[in-house]
């Protein structure tokens, strides 16, 4: 079994007969996860062409919803605007006319703390020097809950679907529209200041540290930064909040949704274990919350994270950037014997695939169906199935592909012979 991720644009510009025949002819597709709100994202992420998109070489996400729902009406003081495009064709319930449900199981797919919302103001994510970081909510916002819950039942409602993939569920990393590493020191909103100091965390003095490992980076003192935020006991207490902030969200979700629509049920989407404990997201509580979860250990993009982004917003001689990476490595606990230099032109060693993924298998509660990412472009059909060749020899269950609309046509028919040949 294997699924792939689909944008709107796939659908509107490429129409559902093209889709199910490239998907026809990977031929261990199972699952469709459609996306059903865009995030600020080119498609393809960084640069290149839509491939086999007959309207748009590429497409801008912007953070809008692409369903039939009035989000206002629904949730008047927090709601994510809906697309204008909506306005002529839907996306979601195009697919759900023309797909065979008999052969594809659909499983629309949310970002849920990151997009354009109206009403962000008491919801918002707020950085260690008070800055808002653009179109993020805090997973403590006190909106946060209570709007995706009625989102959630009625999406259900609407398109009958009741199991849905919860992506966006983290604070925000270095990157987006822009590289803004000062979003990693988040968040200082008043609901989260307040739980902190209940906690027993000194936020002023939490926020004093950060700004000494700010300008350490800023001096160039990669391994000293390093070194402190790794020995410092009160960022270790802040991560161990962001963790407990992101998994109490999701709880609280899937509880107050339950009360709504008792038959919703989420699989998670979740950055590859050596990031995703910096930014919140502990794999062992929140695989209690659903017991299906994908990540995405793209090796050829440092595991999905903008690394290169990272090095050079910091660094700009080829010795600074070495030392830079260097420090990057140690503080991510990526014991990979690689140069910056040799990372640019290709990547983590493909080990880093069966690695996260037999990460996952060992922090995730026993019995979680673990989906391994794959990275379908800017890539060989070579290396993607080299890639598929590591998941599947790692303690990962299942691929799951992304995404449908970046990949070249020759990807396709390069699953399917692999799989026919596995036959």
């Amino acid at each position: 079994m294997a699924g792939i991720h689909l944008h709107p644009h796939d659908i509107i510009d490429e129409g559902t007969d093209q889709i199910f025949r490239f998907l026809g002819e990977m031929g261990d597709i199972d699952y469709i996860f459609p996306q059903v709100n865009t995030i600020f994202e080119r498609n393809p992420y960084p640069a290149g062409k839509l491939p086999h998109n007959p309207v748009n070489e590429y497409v801008m996400g912007r953070g809008t919803m692409h369903v039939s729902l009035d989000t206002k009406q629904i949730y008047s003081r927090l709601y994510q605007k809906v697309d204008p495009s909506i306005q002529e064709k839907d996306p979601m319930e195009i697919l759900q006319r023309s797909v065979d449900h008999d052969r594809y199981q659909v499983i629309p797919w949310l970002n849920l703390l990151n997009g354009d919302f109206q009403g962000v103001e008491a919801n918002a994510v707020v950085d260690f020097r008070q800055q808002v970081a653009e179109h993020w909510l805090c997973p403590n916002g006190p909106d946060v809950v209570p709007m995706w819950s009625r989102m959630l039942s009625a999406l259900a409602d609407r398109y009958g679907y009741a199991t849905f993939m919860i992506d966006r569920i983290r604070y925000p990393d270095w990157a987006g529209k822009e590289v803004k590493p000062q979003g990693i020191f988040s968040c200082f909103c008043s609901n989260c200041v307040r739980k902190m100091e209940e906690q027993g965390i000194h936020t002023q003095q939490l926020v004093e540290e950060m700004n000494v490992v700010s300008e350490l980076l800023r001096a160039q003192q990669f391994q000293q930064a390093v070194y402190m935020m790794q020995s410092s006991d009160r960022f270790k207490q802040w991560i161990a909040f962001r963790q407990d902030s992101v998994s109490s969200f999701v709880e609280r979700l899937k509880e107050q949704t339950a009360r709504l629509h008792p038959n919703i049920t989420f699989w998670l989407d979740l950055w590859p274990p050596s990031y995703a404990w910096l930014l919140g997201q502990d794999y062992s509580r929140l695989t209690k919350s659903a017991d299906k979860l994908k990540h995405f250990p793209y090796h050829k993009l440092g595991g999905g994270a903008d690394v290169q982004g990272f090095i050079e917003y910091f660094a700009k001689t080829p010795e600074q950037q070495e030392e830079a990476f260097r420090a990057f490595r140690s503080f991510f606990h990526l014991d990979y014997d690689i140069t910056y230099a040799s990372f640019k032109e290709k990547g983590y060693p493909i080990q880093f695939v069966t690695r996260e993924n037999d990460k996952v298998r060992e922090l995730a509660q026993p019995g979680t169906e673990i989906y391994s990412g794959i990275q379908m472009w800017n890539i060989s059909s070579a290396d993607l199935i080299e890639a598929v060749t590591a998941a599947k020899a790692s303690k990962a269950d299942h691929p799951l592909y992304y995404c449908y609309g970046w990949a070249e046509e020759e990807h396709f028919s390069a699953i399917g012979q692999w799989n026919r040949q596995l036959a």
